[in-house]
């Protein structure tokens, strides 16, 4: 009897917490109104325009902005800066500070009022150049370019050959040095003075600086003098890793006074033209130098290299390779140790015939001539 009315009294709370529950969220519930459905067509919403000055095709630094280059397209009011234009009449007659792309909207830095304006901004290769950086050209051949695959901007090393020859301190003359002899000594009043010639030069006769050596077997002495002038010694490292070639050959930006080219008129129709001979174009000639982006200290290092006769070597780098690697410097030791390359020892045979110098065989290419038709 206890047990049963504890389970009513249970259920009767359990109850009265859902009808509070129930009671609570239709208080807090909103009230839905709805709302009357839109009648007729919407209102449209006006948008604010101004007409902008844009290029219809492209002008070239220097060219003169006219009615035919440009147009006016309607932008948002919002979107209008200062100094974009509204009226063809405001830069007609004035010139392009650097190529405008066609569709892009003319701007006041765009522009130029006269040639001396024009030429104060430089030139356009020199925007390519990074600050802190500079331009020096250095001379090149088929050779050292790679056979002319290097184009503008393309990375590429730097390698130097350079000579070396041994020179006396004082004179700074290369050695050996040719010795003076007394000819004939004598007196003046009131001074004692020496009467010195020269002897011949080197590999001519006596007479040049040598040293003293003993005969074999003989013991007699000997002064040993060069048969020959002194061979330079030869060394080749790269000097630069990743350089940018700015321009290959002859940079031709010259001023244009117009913007387009206006086409010629054709003359009128008389009857068939018998068909014209295609004009042979003439071979390009092969550039002379290149020129690279190089920081200020690199370029002098440049010049200073071409004021004593260095020969330049470019080497083409993969595209996107931006590594440094550490480079030996190349001489003849390096080379036969290196390569494993033996000095060939003096044998009491030979071959004949006498080879003092590689003959190697050269192939030589004869275009053929295109045939006129």
């Amino acid at each position: 009897m206890r047990r049963g009315r504890v389970f009513f009294l249970l259920a009767l709370i359990v109850l009265l917490c859902l009808v509070a529950v129930v009671l609570v969220v239709l208080r807090l519930r909103p009230a839905i109104t709805p709302q009357p459905s839109p009648v007729g067509e919407p209102t449209p919403q006006v948008v604010d325009t101004v007409n902008v000055l844009v290029a219809t095709q492209k002008i070239p630094r220097g060219g003169v902005i006219s009615r035919d280059v440009v147009s006016l397209i309607p932008i948002q009011r919002q979107f209008y800066l200062q100094g974009m234009f509204s009226e063809i009449k405001d830069v007609e007659g004035r010139l392009a500070k650097i190529d405008i792309e066609a569709g892009l909207i003319i701007l006041e830095s765009m522009l130029a009022g006269s040639a001396e304006e024009l030429s104060a901004t430089g030139s356009d290769i020199a925007l390519y150049i990074p600050r802190g950086s500079v331009a020096v050209a250095i001379p090149i051949e088929r050779l050292t370019k790679a056979s002319f695959p290097v184009q503008a901007g393309d990375r590429v090393n730097v390698a130097v050959v350079h000579s070396f020859v041994d020179i006396d301190t004082e004179y700074q003359t290369k050695l050996p040095n040719v010795a003076g002899e007394a000819i004939a000594p004598g007196t003046r009043d009131p001074a004692v003075y020496l009467t010195a010639g020269v002897s011949a030069p080197v590999g001519e006769g006596s007479g040049n600086a040598g040293r003293a050596e003993t005969v074999p077997g003989l013991g007699q002495p000997i002064v040993v003098v060069p048969a020959e002038p002194q061979r330079p010694r030869l060394v080749a490292q790269v000097i630069l890793q990743d350089v940018t070639v700015l321009s290959v050959g002859t940079y031709e930006a010259g001023f244009r006074s117009e913007a387009v080219s206006t086409p010629a008129q054709q003359p009128p129709e008389q009857g068939p033209q018998p068909p014209t001979q295609p004009t042979p174009q003439a071979p390009k000639p092969a550039p002379e130098f290149v020129s690279l982006i190089v920081t200020p200290q690199d370029a002098l290092m440049l010049t200073y290299l071409m004021a004593n006769g260095a020969q330049f070597t470019l080497h083409l780098r993969a595209a996107g390779d931006n590594s440094r690697v550490q480079i030996e410097a190349q001489t003849l030791q390096y080379y036969l140790n290196r390569y494993n390359v033996p000095v060939p020892v003096k044998l009491p045979y030979g071959i004949e015939p006498r080879v003092d110098s590689p003959n190697m065989p050269n192939i030589t290419f004869q275009p053929t001539p295109t045939p006129i038709p």
